[in-house]
């Protein structure tokens, strides 16, 4: 099913003012490359690649693309994947890393690159039919074909290790946190109801492919120390403990909450754990669980895709905020024989025909930096924006490979989160105490190519020339008669020299040209600007100015 209207509308269409700036990654899942498009939905890069999506792809804090790649093959799960890759801005790849033994492991669906430069990977673990029975599952819970493995979900973080390998750092099975009440020789028997921590190995009772869990998304909260994932098969998230280690991990005890691998905190559906009916399940084959970011709005608080699938309510689907019941460390609350709360929601979008907004399976979500959250109904490849109050203010309709296979697993927008700083002190000259200053206007984006260099404050009818490096020059070298705050190493200059006028200059940067040409997406370059001021009194007939640090945005 498909929004009513936006077939009738062009590619990419702002609806009304509001829309996040930046621009919006995807990679269509029936074929191999990943995008960049603009709010016009122009695609403004590509990085070609040789095998599909694994589902998932980032930017890196410095605008690498992170992306999972579809290596393996054979009859398996949906999502599945096989490795991963980093890949520079010119799309030379920089690091990959394979994680597909067959019979015993293999990534799928999601990753997170973690501030540390260490990457998680969502992965299944290959179960016998005996091993299943051995932990407690129903033989009538198993699939008829006594040689389809059963697949609990497993994370691992990675440290990557040169061009091709990694360093497995730390691990959490959901295999080493069970409770059954089917089998009562079995050691990890008890009463379900009286275990939220743990995971009931008979719930759900059939899943296809034996594909249990279904983890489709890794989320990391860096303040928290704590890890969230979205179950599509349980219909659940969870929170578990990134502080321990991973032996505590594979116990029920240690780290900073003392509860090991165990989960802190489960919302969505408390029959999961024997604490609810179908009346009190809120989440339907959901996706993309998150924390909401620091500096946006519902900071702290979780969102979540909620798919819809085979909700009472109806055949819709809806994108789900909640503010759990936590404390400021990261512990969550729950009394004893009730559910995890919260028991509603504190914001909520779906369509104003419900029904029109449907994704069977993928999709995402993500709050945005002006409070805006961006959506992705995967399904139908369609991406689009609301404000706070649910309108419509932004969209863009995938139709690559083709109209009729525009599957996005999930979307994410990058763009300018912080604005250059100045720093170090501009000398007095012959107009101004305080001395000339350096600024910007336009865009940090490499591939808008709109950003501006600006100097106010400077003697009229004097040369001047910008100058940049990616060195900071520390302490500040006293040149002329005001300090030079950017190392020569490397130091490029840039010409033809401008001519002060009035007393101020403005030159246009262009990232395709000499010397700005080689600069990406994550590069720092600290600028400057020179100038002659030979009405100084008693002074060099030169100066600068004070210096401004740029990190370029995609």
């Amino acid at each position: 099913m498909f929004h009513a209207f936006t077939a009738l509308l062009l590619a990419s269409t702002p609806l009304q003012s509001g829309p996040a700036q930046g621009v919006t990654l995807f990679a269509p899942m029936s074929q191999n490359d990943v995008f960049l498009i603009d709010s016009g939905g122009a695609i403004v890069h590509t990085w070609p690649g040789i095998m599909m999506p694994g589902l998932s792809v980032y930017l890196t804090d410095q605008y690498d693309l992170l992306r999972t790649v579809r290596s393996a093959s054979g009859q398996l799960p949906s999502g599945f994947g096989g490795g991963v890759e980093l890949v520079a801005w010119d799309g030379s790849v920089q690091w990959q890393f394979t994680y597909n033994t067959p019979g015993q492991f293999l990534q799928h669906h999601d990753i997170e690159w973690l501030p540390g430069g260490t990457v998680l990977l969502v992965a299944w673990t290959w179960k016998t039919r005996q091993e299943a029975l051995n932990a407690g599952r129903d033989p009538a819970f198993l699939h008829a074909d006594a040689n389809r493995p059963f697949l609990p979900d497993h994370i691992i973080e990675v440290e990557p290790q040169g061009a091709g390998g990694a360093t497995v750092v730390w691990e959490w099975h959901v295999w080493d946190h069970l409770v059954q009440d089917f089998d009562a020789s079995k050691q990890n028997f008890g009463i379900v109801a009286d275990h939220p921590e743990l995971i009931d190995v008979n719930f759900p009772p059939m899943v296809p492919f034996n594909d249990w869990n279904h983890v489709n998304t890794v989320s990391y909260n860096a303040e928290l120390d704590q890890i969230m994932l979205t179950s599509r098969h349980l219909n659940e998230i969870w929170v578990i403990d990134h502080s321990t280690t991973t032996s505590e991990a594979a116990s029920h005890a240690g780290g900073q909450h003392g509860r090991g691998g165990d989960l802190l905190y489960r919302w969505g559906n408390p029959r999961s754990y024997g604490r609810g009916t179908v009346l009190d399940q809120k989440l339907f084959g959901p996706h993309d669980g998150q924390w909401i970011a620091p500096d946006r709005l519902g900071a702290g608080n979780m969102i979540v895709f909620n798919n819809g699938l085979n909700r009472p309510a109806g055949v819709f689907s809806s994108v789900d905020e909640i503010a759990p019941p936590s404390n400021p460390s990261g512990d969550y609350a729950i009394l004893s024989g009730a559910p995890f709360g919260p028991s509603a929601t504190v914001w909520e979008y779906s369509a104003p025909v419900a029904t029109d907004f449907y994704s069977h399976s993928i999709s995402g979500c993500e709050r945005l930096a002006n409070d805006n959250t961006l959506i992705c109904s995967g399904d139908q490849g369609w991406i689009f924006e609301v404000d706070p109050a649910g309108a419509l203010v932004w969209q863009y309709q995938n139709s690559i490979p083709n109209p009729a296979n525009p599957r996005v697993f999930k979307a994410r927008r990058y763009g300018e989160e912080t604005g250059p700083l100045n720093y170090c002190s501009a000398g007095a000259n012959s107009v101004n105490p305080g001395g000339a200053s350096i600024g910007w206007g336009g865009s940090l984006s490499v591939t808008s190519n709109t950003l501006l260099l600006t100097v106010s404050n400077l003697p009229p009818n004097q040369v001047g020339i910008f100058f940049f490096g990616a060195t900071v020059e520390h302490p500040a070298a006293p040149f002329g008669a005001g300090l030079r705050c950017v190392s020569t190493g490397g130091l490029k200059r840039v010409y033809p020299p401008n001519v002060t006028g009035s007393g101020s200059v403005a030159r246009a940067v262009d990232f395709q040209l000499a010397p700005f040409e080689g600069l990406w997406p994550g590069d720092l370059r600290h600028f400057q600007f020179w100038y002659r001021d030979p009405s100084l009194p008693g002074g060099p007939p030169f100066n600068l100015t004070d210096a401004l640090s740029v990190t370029l945005a995609p």
